[in-house]
């Protein structure tokens, strides 16, 4: 996600439209994309209006943005992304497996998100097969471990970013992530070949 410069921030605190805007085309993409991500396709249809509504909070909730302390407004913003989805989830309750992790090598590449093949259905069917698959194995992670992995592999926050999004110390976040990523590898292991 950009980061938002403070003086754009500042500014937007003061109501300056311009500010709004700028803050606004800037994380409208990263936003939609992390919805998206971590509510699945059961929501495709209602992304852009649970993007929305997190839009609305963030404005809403501007003035209590404390620049001085350091926190990155990308970060905060973050923040109101993980709470409204958990509402989401929360009013349309969505089964999902907990999946154990095997001791192995976290650095082992799952599938790179990066990857317009994997990230997106393209014209052959393997492709988009794959891309079915990433979406099932992402949807059957639990909220937790799903939200780590996308904020990590999707939107390339670091641990110390993740770890104030969702409220937990830097280890639970890496744990979380290594459980993510072993559930993921196992599932996907068929259509992305075993790790070595």
């Amino acid at each position: 996600m950009t980061d938002i410069d403070n003086d754009l921030v500042s500014r937007a605190q003061h109501g300056e439209q311009d500010a709004i805007r700028a803050i606004l085309e800037a994380l409208h993409r990263p936003v939609i994309a992390t919805v998206f991500r971590f509510l699945g396709t059961r929501f495709r249809s209602e992304v852009e209006d649970i993007a929305q509504e997190v839009f609305v909070k963030v404005f809403r909730a501007i003035d209590r943005f404390e620049i001085e302390r350091g926190v990155k407004f990308t970060t905060w913003v973050y923040t109101f992304v993980r709470n409204h989805c958990f509402d989401v989830l929360k009013r349309r309750r969505l089964p999902t497996v907990s999946m154990t992790a095997r001791d192995g090598d976290d650095d082992a590449p799952v599938f790179d998100p990066r990857d317009e093949r994997a990230r997106r259905p393209v014209e052959s069917v393997e492709n988009q097969e794959l891309g079915e698959k990433i979406e099932e194995a992402l949807a059957s992670l639990g909220e937790d471990q799903r939200l780590a992995f996308v904020l990590r592999e999707y939107e390339g926050l670091d641990y110390a970013a993740i770890a104030q999004v969702t409220g937990v110390s830097e280890g639970t976040v890496k744990s979380r992530l290594h459980r993510a990523k072993e559930a993921l590898r196992n599932r996907l292991s068929r259509y992305v070949g075993h790790s070595a």
